[in-house]
């Protein structure tokens, strides 16, 4: 049987107004930390919300009680779900910008990534960055009114391979990386356009999306290859 997985999109006040009807009891010490270290009440509130939506959306997908749930943290940093303080037999993915949250749960390795961005900026220059000679060509072909979709559909691309491999978004290994249209059924990452933004899901390959909640229209689909001829440039 392939492994499955499950993307969910939800605005952040709606999760945070859940979670805070829960008290805090719900929260590790570890978490219980975390969250006294921040003082951003925007950003608290954020915390709270991709916490507790985790243990929600893992227990309905095991079909336990919430309260069996926790969330750890692997070595590298990805989140870790904890099922009566074993490893959960299911992957977790969070991300958040402006006022909206999604997570992604796969029996399998997954990173998930949603962008909004709040401001204008030089996208070509961003690019060469982290983007990959092929991808900085698309990029700087694009319609100026259509440059920052292109952009943003890049890099959330980016930013979901490196969640769904635990190294994160390091440009050097980036730029070795392209992102190239694919068929749905040879798909390991989607991506949708959303709002001035995008969002993407990147899931191990044959791994199936079963489950898409909150999110419009049907996604591009996109799989991985490495680069030739990448530029270096430094980190």
């Amino acid at each position: 049987m392939h492994p499955s997985a499950r993307l969910h999109l939800l605005p952040v006040a709606v999760a945070a107004a859940e979670a805070g009807a829960q008290g805090q009891d719900w929260l590790t010490d570890a978490e219980r930390q975390r969250l006294q270290a921040i003082t951003s009440p925007s950003r608290r509130d954020t915390f709270l919300a991709g916490h507790w939506q985790a243990r929600v959306l893992a227990a309905q997908w095991l079909q336990l009680d919430v309260g069996r749930i926790a969330l750890d943290a692997h070595a590298d940093g990805r989140p870790l779900l904890r099922v009566d303080g074993d490893a959960a037999p299911l992957q977790v993915s969070l991300s958040h910008s402006g006022n909206w949250l999604a997570l992604a749960l796969a029996d399998a390795p997954v990173g998930v990534d949603v962008e909004l961005p709040r401001r204008v900026r030089d996208w070509n220059a961003l690019a060469r960055f982290v983007f990959s000679p092929e991808e900085c060509e698309r990029v700087e072909a694009a319609d100026p009114a259509m440059r920052a979709d292109v952009f943003h559909a890049l890099w959330t691309l980016k930013e979901a391979h490196g969640k769904r491999s635990g190294a994160g978004l390091q440009p050097r290994a980036a730029r070795a990386l392209t992102a190239r249209p694919a068929s749905p059924a040879a798909a390991e990452a989607f991506g949708w356009r959303f709002g001035n933004g995008a969002l993407a899901l990147a899931l191990t390959p044959g791994t199936r999306l079963e489950r898409t909640e909150g999110v419009a229209g049907s996604p591009a689909c996109w799989h991985f290859t490495e680069s030739v001829g990448s530029s270096q440039g430094q980190d």
